[in-house]
């Protein structure tokens, strides 16, 4: 944004990384400097490629229509690594719970979530159908509460590697530059 600034370009005005209750690495770094830029974040992915949903279920192979049912290796979302990780399921569970207390869908949930997040201007919707669009485009009806939101963050908080975000990075950042540790 200050390189654009200094050479007279257009200056960027919104960032569109990866971001969903699946997949919270931005909130390390990304938001902060977005925010101090002044930048916005529209993220892809806001329901973790079908999985916030509820389509996927725990050890089912996904079939039929969907992106990984027609591959189930598909890239970052692919089924195995995401299915055998105990995470994936609490967050899933606590989505479900929430939905069912509104009377509305999953991915109502995972949106109002998203949306309501810091720095966050819109999010990309990869609706397939005109049903899944109407669905999704009521999450800008549905308030979380309070308890909601730190029940699905609490379920969701990123775990960063050791280093540099977890306690090994944490450790370095107290460390004396003179004369050693």
């Amino acid at each position: 944004s200050e390189i654009a600034k200094a050479r007279g370009y257009t200056r960027p005005v919104t960032l569109q990384p990866q971001y969903n209750l699946l997949v919270r690495d931005i909130e390390l770094e990304i938001v902060a400097a977005c925010q101090d830029a002044g930048m916005g974040l529209l993220p892809w992915s806001p329901l973790g490629g079908g999985w916030l949903t509820g389509k996927y279920k725990r050890d089912e192979m996904p079939t039929g229509a969907t992106r990984l049912g027609e591959n189930p290796n598909r890239g970052g979302e692919s089924y195995a690594p995401r299915n055998a990780l105990e995470r994936t399921w609490a967050i899933i569970a606590v989505v479900e719970e929430i939905a069912k207390a509104h009377g509305v869908s999953m991915a109502q949930v995972a949106l109002a979530w998203t949306a309501a997040q810091p720095a966050i201007t819109s999010v990309i919707l990869g609706a397939r159908t005109p049903e899944q669009l109407a669905d999704n485009l009521g999450a800008m009806k549905l308030k979380l509460s309070d308890d909601e939101m730190a029940r699905l963050n609490d379920a969701s908080a990123p775990q960063p590697f050791d280093y540099p975000y977890g306690k090994g990075g944490i450790n370095q950042r107290h460390r004396k530059i003179e004369g050693g540790r």
